[in-house]
């Protein structure tokens, strides 16, 4: 995972989609449309959500203390609710306004609309083949994506209506296509809030099933039990598992954790603490990884 790559594209789109929400609120009054003023709202939204994730990408890149072992990677997770907040509330905001219109319609500048929300749309398409190339990277790139998605979406909504109003003088088709972009960036703000969610609450992640893990470990040549086996992941992409291997014969120690560290890389964790148990008794002396400094305590543990 590049952060360092993943900051500059962020500063891009950034920088991209707040000076065009800008243009786009100037145009909304100007022209009077409610869907313009919501893809402005929008996009501001995700200008400040951008900006919340340049942030943690920041502290994460720079800031570094002995007592935060696992650095500042939750800052990334933190960011990413923080942004399907937003579009919960950007959701709401733009189907009270549309409510608002439905009970009284109001003239808007078809031409001029259309025209502005034909330039947002190739910035969001622009913004977003960006983001698109990396979203792989870094669960904030992945979340700006998203975003400017809906974006895109709402660009196309405007067109729509532009072309509505300018051929018909359907000034309804306004608030209409408007509620219908906040329906659709619905499933992308709970997709991203159940992920950070998933993250912060330590469950596994979905792609591992810990039963098929479990069930792998167990089949090992020597390991005679499997307890204590926790999968999480501090940001998506870093993944952790920690487990105790009860084996029958501590001269093949070596060969169990190599054997359990290739099956979790299996699996896409690459962060790996394993406690290897002689059935009933500590690790004796004769065990390879004893050092004569490490004490191991079997089941005598807190969570």
């Amino acid at each position: 995972m590049n952060r360092e790559r993943s900051f500059r594209i962020l500063l891009f789109s950034f920088l991209l989609i707040f000076g065009f929400a800008f243009v786009e609120f100037v145009g909304g009054v100007f022209t009077n449309s409610l869907a313009l003023l919501s893809d402005a709202g929008h996009m501001l939204t995700d200008a400040l959500s951008i900006f919340i994730a340049l942030l943690a990408q920041y502290l994460v890149l720079k800031v570094k203390n002995k007592r935060m072992t696992y650095g500042l990677y939750r800052l990334e997770v933190l960011a990413a609710l923080l942004n399907g907040v937003f579009l919960l509330g950007l959701v709401g905001y733009i189907i009270y306004e549309a409510l608002q219109r439905f009970q009284n319609p109001e003239p808007v500048l078809g031409a001029q609309m259309l025209t502005i929300a034909t330039l947002g749309l190739i910035v969001n398409l622009t913004v977003g083949y960006i983001l698109f190339k990396h979203s792989e990277e870094n669960i904030n790139v992945r979340v700006a994506l998203l975003h400017v998605a809906t974006d895109t979406l709402g660009s196309l909504a405007a067109i729509i209506a532009g072309i509505a109003i300018l051929a018909w003088k359907l000034y309804i088709a306004d608030p209409i296509l408007s509620v219908g972009v906040a329906l659709l960036i619905l499933p992308s703000a709970y997709s991203v809030i159940k992920e950070a969610l998933g993250v912060l609450l330590e469950i596994a992640p979905s792609h591992i099933n810990t039963e098929e893990l479990e069930k792998e470990l167990l089949s090992l040549k020597g390991v005679k039990g499997v307890h204590d086996l926790h999968v999480w992941s501090i940001t998506p992409g870093t993944e952790i598992l920690t487990v105790h291997i009860v084996v029958e014969d501590t001269d093949i120690c070596d060969n169990i954790l190599k054997s359990v560290e290739s099956i979790a890389h299996k699996y896409g964790i690459k962060h790996t603490t394993i406690q290897l148990e002689r059935e009933g008794y500590p690790c004796v002396e004769q065990c390879p990884l004893y050092r004569g400094k490490i004490e191991f305590h079997p089941h005598e543990h807190e969570h």
